[in-house]
């Protein structure tokens, strides 16, 4: 379903993420393929609509036991180019006003308990908390299982979250999206603390879905209530920003799982993005690998709330950087689509 919108320090993760069609070097057609068109799915569960949260959560759970969790593999990244520092004339994209389009909330009660990540580096000494709005995504392709990252977003249905758009769709042009998807807030040690909540809707953008343009990599994710409480309300959620500086401090929240990780528990990483080619930022030197795709940049990282704002989320990495689409007013666009959905 497609609907054209208005035009259209360092630390230590993993990314996941699916083998997808190398996408093209250049951007120059992207607008006039309609890249910036809404790409709209719904979930299924076993290659059934997953219509109902109570349906949804049983066939899910039957999916996911244990074991099966245990044995999905980090998706693998998307073919990445480097995209020299600065700004590039492929993609100049929509930058309006810098703004902060959701807040920051945390839970309603006081389940999500504290923890702290379990390792990583950054530009100061310091000791990352997990944060219970990041989790570990899981989904299947082609009857193989994987997992990437992804944060809740405080968006006004309590039921959002954010990913890589190759954590959804390969990006090949197809009508299939990803079956089987849930989400596993703060997953520590192997064990879905929060319990595990299943996809209802995918929203992301044609420039990703038929054309795999990587600075289009990006999604949202609707989530079936569960136990008739809505995920933000139980997990809190991080907020959003758009058009912010591409020069900033950001925290890296994901679940490597390639060597020496395993992709259990939450790994960050911190440290000074910057401007990449293509409406893309990149955070260099960074030692995140396959398993933290999805997972979120997030600005003004609060330590204490253990939330900050989704300013990209983690694509793929070339020359030992980690790149993210920007978040601009393109974004946005998906975003409002997303945000009320039930």
């Amino acid at each position: 379903m497609r609907r054209k919108l208005g035009f259209a320090s360092v630390g230590i993760m993993l990314l996941a993420s699916v083998t997808v069609a190398p996408a093209p070097a250049q951007a120059g057609t992207a607008a006039a393929n309609g890249s910036a068109t809404v790409a709209e799915g719904r979930a299924t569960i076993n290659g059934r609509p997953s219509t109902d949260a109570a349906t949804a959560a049983l066939a899910g759970n039957a999916y996911w036991t244990p074991e099966r969790m245990r044995a999905a593999r980090p998706a693998p990244m998307p073919d990445g180019v480097d995209a020299p520092d600065g700004e590039a004339a492929d993609r100049p994209g929509r930058v309006g006003a810098p703004r902060d389009v959701a807040e920051p909330a945390g839970p309603r009660s006081p389940a999500a308990g504290l923890g702290v990540a379990a390792g990583g580096s950054s530009q100061g000494t310091q000791a990352v908390n997990a944060s219970p709005g990041v989790g570990r995504v899981f989904f299947t392709h082609n009857n193989e299982d994987f997992f990437c990252s992804g944060g809740t977003i405080n968006n006004p249905q309590a039921n959002l979250v954010s990913t890589a758009g190759h954590c959804v769709h390969p990006g090949d042009g197809g009508s299939v999206w990803f079956d089987n998807w849930a989400y596993a807030p703060e997953f520590t040690n192997g064990v879905a603390l929060h319990g595990l909540w299943f996809a209802k809707e995918f929203t992301s953008v044609e420039g990703w879905v038929d054309w795999g343009f990587l600075w289009w990599d990006f999604a949202f994710v609707t989530m079936h209530p569960l136990g008739g409480n809505r995920l933000v309300h139980v997990t809190g959620g991080q907020g959003l920003s758009v058009n912010k500086s591409k020069s900033l401090l950001a925290m890296l929240l994901g679940y490597p799982a390639e060597p020496p990780f395993d992709g259990q528990s939450q790994f960050f990483a911190q440290g000074n993005i910057k401007a990449a080619g293509s409406q893309r930022v990149k955070l260099k030197d960074c030692p995140l690998n396959r398993g933290a795709s999805g997972g979120p940049f997030l600005r003004a990282w609060d330590n204490d709330l253990r939330f900050g704002f989704v300013n990209s989320v983690m694509s793929y990495k070339f020359s030992g950087n980690m790149y993210g689409p920007y978040f601009d007013d393109d974004v946005l666009d998906i975003y409002n689509v997303a945000k009320n959905k039930q």
